[in-house]
């Protein structure tokens, strides 16, 4: 190769390093980590291309969900906020951790890069203010900079652009609920408050899960977070996109990192830290997993829902909260859809809110609309009693009231066979699908049962009526006259 080739190529290298964080992953990662090799794995680039997103204001909250020592420390703690400044020194970035020693090793690589020939080379713009040039705390010339924070620690009078929260919680304190909400009130009440500008600022979470009330299951309530979900063994089908509008594929069992985390390397993981640790750390699922009742193989899943107009019917299941409020239960609501020509019923969409009595009775209005349902189910308690009252005086016909007398375990066990049967289908693309299959594969473990008691009384009322139902005119509600009911002779119903 000559010498004007080789100029050229390392021009190109340079400019690809600026505009494209996986490549600027590749380019800093003999600096940050000597000696070692980096595995040019899929799921990197993912990451880098979700972390760019936000850098380049695509995205404003995003959340990455992986297993320890798979570089997401460098590359949301160290690369991200490297790259966002070489390219505007003014951004000013919070860089959370739960321990002091943790943050401090984040800020000594975040330095160690900035100050290398080939950062220097790829930003020269950036430059930094001789004053401000700690670990805690690197400052510009142009007045941005990156401050490293532990939990609790004080951020006043330093506003951020972006905030990046790196494993805020400590795994050991994780069970204990008032440490969890600590964290929860050390992000609502110090820093969210320290964005500059609420409508632009970006936060990105990073972290692994530990439990079923973790800090990132309260950020995922807050329903505003891109969840970026990596678990060590697909679960489910996932498309998941990369550069250049590629896309990263995983079917059930693919490995997220098979060269350095082959299958008998997980499962000696799992042996020596147990199942539910790994289910939480390691599949990012911290549930109890599945349950006695149902499991993955008795779920009938499609890829995606098939063309709208074969669902000639439409059902809606309502569960609704008790009272409205930050850590009370969700109002939820399934929709199902029957496809007459397989004789089946698809779940064509989930509602779920924390929301109050005017907000849930909007979205009621809403949701049948929106769907054409031609009958709405509602649980006949708490705030569903006054849903069903204003309702059924706008729609005579349409609304059912359904009453509760037994517990939900006993509602929920008899309706496991109909679920196992093939009469119900759901689809594995819809945004709600893995919290839907995580809770109703745990349950009656799972944190949350809404949605488990919306789809079992649903299942519950078609398998007692779901002839009738179908046999009746979606317009008029009356009778169709084509369905008869199977009755028992008169001396089988007289055997005791």
């Amino acid at each position: 190769m000559n010498v004007q080739n080789s100029e050229k190529i390392a021009a190109f290298t340079q400019t690809l390093m600026r505009e494209n964080l996986y490549a600027f992953l590749a380019g800093a990662f003999p600096i940050l980590c000597p000696g070692e090799t980096l595995a040019r794995e899929p799921y990197l680039e993912a990451m880098c291309y979700a972390l760019q997103n936000v850098a380049a204001g695509r995205e404003q909250r995003l959340m990455i969900s992986i297993a320890p020592r798979h570089l997401k420390t460098i590359c949301g703690s160290v690369l991200l906020p490297a790259f966002v400044l070489g390219r505007e020194p003014s951004q000013k970035i919070i860089v959370v951790s739960y321990g002091k020693d943790l943050a401090r090793e984040h800020g000594e690589q975040f330095r160690k890069l900035i100050t290398s020939n080939v950062y220097r080379k790829l930003f020269p713009n950036l430059k930094i203010d001789a004053k401000h040039n700690r670990n805690e705390h690197v400052k510009t010339t142009a007045g941005g900079g990156r401050k490293t924070v532990s939990m609790g620690g004080g951020v006043t009078g330093f506003g951020a652009d972006l905030i990046i929260i790196d494993d805020l919680g400590k795994p050991s304190e994780m069970r204990h609920d008032t440490y969890r909400q600590e964290l929860r009130d050390y992000f609502d009440q110090t820093l969210f408050s320290r964005l500059n500008d609420k409508r632009s600022g970006r936060i990105v979470s990073i972290q692994q899960r530990l439990h079923q009330d973790d800090f990132p299951a309260y950020l995922l309530e807050k329903e505003r977070f891109t969840h970026l979900c990596l678990p060590s063994i697909a679960e489910v089908p996932e498309t998941i996109p990369l550069y250049n509008r590629r896309q990263f594929i995983r079917h059930p069992g693919d490995l997220l990192n098979p060269v350095r985390e082959p299958q008998r390397v997980l499962d000696q993981i799992k042996s020596d830290i147990g199942s539910f640790a790994f289910q939480a750390q390691y599949q990012q699922n911290p549930q109890v997993g599945e349950s006695e009742f149902l499991s993955m193989s008795d779920l009938h899943l499609v890829d995606t829902l098939p063309d709208e107009r074969n669902f000639l019917r439409r059902v809606q299941s309502w569960d609704t909260a008790a009272k409205d409020g930050p850590r009370c239960d969700y109002s939820v609501g399934l929709t199902f859809g029957w496809h007459e020509a397989e004789k089946v019923w698809y779940l064509l969409n989930v509602y779920r809110k924390r929301v109050d009595y005017s907000e849930l009775l909007d979205a009621v209005k809403l949701e049948r609309k929106r769907w054409r349902a031609d009958r709405v189910l509602i649980e006949s308690s708490a705030m569903g009693i006054y849903i069903l009252q204003a309702m059924r005086k706008q729609a005579s016909g349409v609304y059912h009231n359904v009453n509760v007398v037994s517990s939900k375990l006993d509602r929920f066990i008899p309706q496991t066979d109909w679920i196992k049967s093939g009469h119900f289908v759901i689809p594995t693309d819809k945004p709600w699908f893995n919290e839907f299959r995580r809770e109703l594969l745990a349950f009656p473990d799972s944190s949350n049962d809404d949605q488990v008691d919306a789809l079992t009384q649903f299942a519950e009322y078609m398998r007692r009526g779901q002839g009738t139902y179908l046999d009746t005119d979606p317009n008029t509600g009356r009778r169709q006259g084509n369905y008869r009911p199977v009755r028992p002779r008169r001396e089988d119903r007289m055997n005791f």
